[in-house]
């Protein structure tokens, strides 16, 4: 995931069979989700599919004040 003054892009392979660029153009929404015990998720909400980007828990708040910044507000906790 890279987050620019004005875009943001990812790719993932989590829970996928192989490397998948998130459709950003698609994306409506995004949250960030707890995925394991050392682990959170960024989740990129389209109205076909929930794209999931791996990230070490230390990134967290770094991630999250970069993508309000672009993106705007998350979506509710699914949690």
């Amino acid at each position: 995931m890279r987050v620019f003054p004005d875009r943001v892009t990812a790719e993932t392979d989590f829970e996928r069979d192989a490397l998948t660029h998130v459709p950003m153009d698609d994306v409506t929404g995004w949250r960030i989700e707890s995925c394991d015990f050392d682990a959170i998720c960024v989740e990129f909400v389209t109205a076909a599919d929930t794209y999931r980007v791996l990230l070490d828990t230390s990134d967290e708040t770094v991630a999250g004040l970069a993508l309000r910044r672009v993106l705007g507000a998350p979506l509710p906790s699914e949690s």
